[in-house]
């Protein structure tokens, strides 16, 4: 029997009521094999901004940003938060951008445990559609930017949250900037490493984090960890911003991080 013909303990079901339970299922499958041809477009936009660690060198950026997000844990594109630094070059200034969002769903058990954020926290926010612009407008389109496994992760975030705002607003807004990602620069250049989550690499150099998982202190110490994955490498380029000795750099540093010189 036809499964749209018949539900057990219930009469047959008429004609029309058939025809619309396969034109909906059948509909369905095509978005869904839609969304995952538009995710895979997206990955390899997104990877082929990647920056290798030979290539730092020839890059003129305008500046360097190390940004990280928080999600509300149901679905990729709900982002809660974005914190990030920019080091524009050519200048001392260091340039901050925080802000919690309102999420569209809600916030799981795993991420008020890990980051300390509840409901009532982001009750009273601007939503992503506010805020994503704001970021967006931050990041300069000639910087370079810098995570822990942006990649496959926080850039790709990013683009699912644009593409649902793209289909709403009408419009055809990408977010894929050159990239460069700690966790492939620390497994090139540390590879006998076992972990190479954000918290054991910098632990490996001495650095501590002070205070719960959040996307500004992430974005602290992914750059922190850049600068010390590129202390002694030849392939330093020399305009890389030192963040330590710009002007609060330091203090700002020190508001989330410890230092353990014997740690090192």
């Amino acid at each position: 029997m036809h499964r749209y013909r018949y539900r057990e303990g219930s009469e047959y079901l008429p004609q029309s009521e058939q025809n619309r339970r396969v034109s909906c299922a059948v509909k369905n499958r095509k978005t869904r094999r839609r969304q995952r041809r538009r995710k895979k477009q997206l990955e390899r936009a997104i990877h082929a901004q990647s920056v290798s660690l030979d290539g730092l060198a020839e890059l003129h950026p305008r500046g360097v940003v190390s940004f990280d997000l928080e999600m509300a844990g149901a679905f990729p594109d709900d982002i809660i938060e974005i914190g990030a630094i920019r080091l524009p070059l050519g200048s001392d200034k260091i340039e901050v951008f925080r802000r919690l969002i309102r999420p569209r769903t809600f916030i799981n058990r795993t991420v008020r445990n890990m980051t300390g954020l509840t409901k009532e926290d982001l009750r009273d926010k601007s939503t992503l559609d506010v805020i994503l612009p704001e970021f967006l407008d931050f990041v300069d389109p000639e910087d370079l930017v810098v995570g822990h496994a942006i990649g496959d992760n926080d850039l790709l975030s990013i683009n699912l949250a644009l593409m649902r705002m793209n289909h709403q607003n009408g419009t055809n807004i990408r977010f894929c900037p050159r990239y460069l990602d700690t966790v492939r620069l620390a497994q090139q250049l540390l590879p006998k490493r076992k972990k190479y989550n954000l918290i054991a690499l910098l632990e490996s150099f001495g650095w501590h984090s002070k205070k719960k998982h959040r996307a500004f202190e992430d974005a602290l110490a992914s750059y922190v960890l850049l600068e010390c994955l590129l202390e002694d490498s030849a392939e330093k380029p020399a305009w890389l911003p030192d963040l330590l000795t710009r002007q609060g750099g330091r203090e700002l540093v020190l508001q989330y991080l410890d230092y353990k010189e014997d740690a090192h």
